[in-house]
């Protein structure tokens, strides 16, 4: 019964993993839209969210297939993964998003 449940369970990581992944690829893709503006910080942040749709994704698909494919996997293990694999992909594109923009690079300075 244990093992259903990891199963279900990492499959459910993967699946969610994957359409945080497809989510980011749409907003990346969106940057600019309709007019063609992209602020200074979307400009630098671009590459580091890419970078991290992509780990997403990856990190998704390794989980499918784990989930799937898997033999012998304990709670212990795949959860240090599961956690592991949050902290370093989905957390810092949470933290991107939620930081605050400066004041100066979204207003132009009057002199």
């Amino acid at each position: 019964m244990q093992s259903v449940f990891l199963r279900v369970a990492v499959v459910a990581w993967a699946g969610f993993s994957l359409l945080l992944a497809l989510h980011w690829f749409i907003d990346l893709g969106m940057v600019g839209f309709p007019d063609g503006y992209i602020t200074p910080y979307a400009r630098a942040t671009d590459p580091l969210l890419h970078t991290l749709a992509a780990a997403c994704l990856a990190q998704g698909l390794y989980f499918l297939c784990r989930g799937i494919l898997g033999r012998g996997f304990g709670l212990l293990t795949i959860g240090l993964q599961i956690l592991i694999a949050a902290i370093l992909t989905v957390a810092p594109v949470l933290i991107i998003h939620i930081c605050p923009i400066p004041v100066y690079a979204a207003a132009p300075m009057r002199r």
